[in-house]
């Protein structure tokens, strides 16, 4: 069975991006098996490479990579810092990928996966002007990074307390979107 995996680059509790993920996760909790790298299982310091030799450092890098490793696919959404992708997920994606430098044991995991991109931020532009640093982020490291992203601006107008309320065009392009990540996975 494919295995999706949903990471979140927001850390805020009330993260619209981690409830987005929440919404595809219903959509595809039928279809394949769904992982989550949430943000309070990510302890990791500013990346620093000085601290790549600290053991407690490189465990937690490596249950993060084990848990790339194991998934076909991924599921990326992060809201946009001034036009940027938050550091947080930066920071997480640099010392996953820092793990297979300095230990050869490990592979990058990023490697040949498929990956959709997604956003909801409470701007105009719902993530898409941080979109661009995301593909060449997700590109430089190996993953294939799909054309079709999912932005969503203004997304505290399409939250209620029942979820997410789409149109129906958005709703369209979410579905086509899961489809899509899961057949290039087949």
């Amino acid at each position: 069975m494919t295995r999706v995996l949903l990471f979140s680059g927001s850390q805020r509790q009330e993260s619209f991006n981690t409830r987005l993920l929440q919404r595809f996760e219903f959509s595809l909790q039928w279809q394949c098996a769904v992982d989550w790298i949430a943000a309070s299982q990510v302890r990791l310091p500013l990346f620093d490479q000085d601290l790549e030799g600290d053991v407690a450092v490189r465990q937690e890098v490596a249950g993060l990579l084990h848990r790339v490793a194991a998934c076909d696919a991924l599921i990326v959404a992060s809201p946009e810092y001034n036009g940027q992708p938050t550091p947080f997920l930066k920071n997480t994606i640099d010392w996953i990928t820092r793990l297979a430098h300095i230990d050869p044991s490990y592979a990058n995991p990023f490697v040949d996966k498929t990956v959709l991109l997604c956003s909801a931020s409470t701007g105009w532009s719902g993530g898409a002007v941080a979109m661009p640093h995301l593909r060449a982020l997700f590109g430089y490291i190996g993953c294939n990074v799909m054309g079709t992203a999912i932005c969503i601006p203004n997304a505290q107008s399409k939250w209620s307390v029942e979820g997410y309320v789409f149109s129906d065009d958005t709703e369209a392009q979410i579905e086509s979107a899961l489809h899509r990540l899961l057949s290039f996975r087949q």
